[in-house]
C-alpha cells in the first residue's frame, strides 16, 4: 500500500503530464436570489494544504475574518446542512477536524482511514462521509458522537464524495478505476459500479439528485450520471483538466474548474453547449456554489486565493488572498 504523500504526488504528476496535453435566461431564473443586507450564515471555508490551516471568508464583504487551524495537508471541506458545522480532511494524519463555525475553534479530531481527502455532509446533518484515498474506502461519522460507525470498500483511489440531496446515495469518484461508486446510505454497501471518463476528480450532484455530474481531469470532459439508472447518459465537453464540478441552486448552469486552462468552464447541461469560459488565477482546484447567492467560489492552489464570479454576468467580482496552497472550499448551505 502506498503512502498518502505518494498518492498526493502521483496526482500532482498527472495535472503536470496534463499540462502540455442561454445566459439570458438564466438571472430570469434566479431572480430570486438576491444578496441579503445582513446575514448569519455567510461564510466560505477554504482547506489550505500547506499551511495546515482554513481560512474564514465573509461572502458579504469578501474578506478573511479568521484562520483556523487544523490537521496535516487539509484536501477537503464540508459545512453541515444548518452551517453550524465544518469538516475538515487532513489526508496526511488520517483525521477529520469539526470547526465550530460559531466559534471557528476546532472541537474534535476524528481518526478516519489512510488518506482522507474528500468529504460530505448528509442533508439532515447527522453523518459524515470521507473519502480515504489510499485505503479505497469510505468512513462513516456520526455527528452526535464525532465516531466512525461504518467503513465502505469502494473504488479505486477515491478523491471526490458527495451526497445525495434526499440523503439515500452516497458516491465516490475514483481516480485510481476511472468509475464511480454509488452508496446506499441507509445499508452502507455499494450498489453500483458506474464507469466515466478518465481521471474522476471532481462530483457534483443537481438540487433534485436525478443527474450526478463527474468532472474527469483525465479526458477534459463530464459525465453525467443518471441517478435513476446509475449509467452515463451524457458528456459535457469542459477546458484542460477538469478538476471540480459544481451545480447553481437551480440546476443550471453547471461549472467545471480547469486546473491547466486557469478558467471555469460554465455549462448548459440541456444542450450540452458552453455558455462562458470565465478566467480565474491559477490552478483551479475546488469549486463551490452559494446556494443563496448563486455566486461561485474557486479555489486557486496555484495562487492562494478564491476567485468569486457573478453568475448573471459569468465575470470574477473578487478575487481573495487565503492560505497556501487552496485545495478546496465550501459556503454555508443556509442564510
Amino acid at each position: 500500500m502506498t503512502t498518502g504523500r505518494s498518492t498526493i504526488k502521483n496526482r500532482q504528476a498527472t495535472k503536470r503530464w496534463l499540462a502540455p496535453a442561454a445566459r439570458c435566461a438564466i438571472p430570469l431564473l434566479m431572480a430570486g436570489i438576491a444578496l441579503p443586507a445582513a446575514a448569519h450564515n455567510k461564510n466560505a471555508y477554504v482547506a489550505n494544504e500547506i499551511d495546515n490551516t482554513v481560512s474564514v471568508i465573509d461572502t458579504v464583504t469578501n474578506t478573511v475574518t479568521a484562520t483556523v487551524p487544523v490537521g496535516a495537508n487539509p484536501l477537503g471541506i464540508a459545512v453541515s446542512p444548518n452551517g453550524s458545522g465544518v469538516y475538515v480532511a487532513n489526508a496526511l494524519d488520517n483525521t477529520v477536524s469539526v470547526i465550530d463555525a460559531a466559534t471557528n475553534a476546532v472541537t474534535a479530531m476524528v481518526p478516519v482511514q489512510n488518506t482522507p481527502v474528500a468529504v460530505a455532509v448528509s442533508p439532515d446533518g447527522s453523518d459524515v462521509y470521507v473519502a480515504n484515498a489510499n485505503e479505497n474506502t469510505v468512513s462513516v461519522i456520526d455527528t452526535a458522537t464525532n465516531a466512525v460507525v461504518a467503513t465502505v470498500p469502494v473504488g479505486s483511489a477515491p478523491f471526490s464524495i458527495a451526497v445525495s440531496p434526499n440523503g439515500a446515495r452516497v458516491y465516490t469518484g475514483n481516480t485510481g478505476d476511472n468509475t464511480v461508486s454509488v452508496i446506499n446510505a441507509r445499508t452502507n454497501e455499494v450498489i453500483a459500479t458506474v464507469p466515466v471518463g478518465n481521471t474522476p476528480s471532481g462530483l457534483g450532484i443537481g438540487p433534485l439528485g436525478a443527474r450526478v455530474y463527474v468532472a474527469n481531469a483525465g479526458s477534459n470532459n463530464v459525465s453525467v450520471i443518471d441517478a435513476f439508472t446509475n449509467k452515463v447518459t451524457a458528456t459535457l465537453t469542459a477546458g484542460n483538466g477538469a478538476e471540480a464540478v459544481a451545480t447553481s441552486p437551480i440546476g443550471l448552469p453547471v461549472y467545471v474548474s480547469n486546473s491547466v486552462d486557469n478558467t471555469v468552464s460554465v455549462i448548459n447541461p440541456l444542450n450540452k453547449s458552453v455558455i462562458a469560459t470565465v478566467p480565474v488565477e491559477n490552478t483551479p482546484q475546488s469549486i463551490a456554489v452559494s446556494d443563496n447567492t448563486g455566486r461561485v467560489y474557486v479555489a486557486n492552489a496555484g495562487s492562494n486565493t478564491v476567485s468569486v464570479i457573478n453568475p448573471y454576468t459569468n465575470k470574477v467580482i473578487a478575487t481573495v488572498n487565503v492560505g497556501s496552497v487552496p485545495a478546496a472550499v465550501a459556503t454555508q448551505p443556509q442564510w
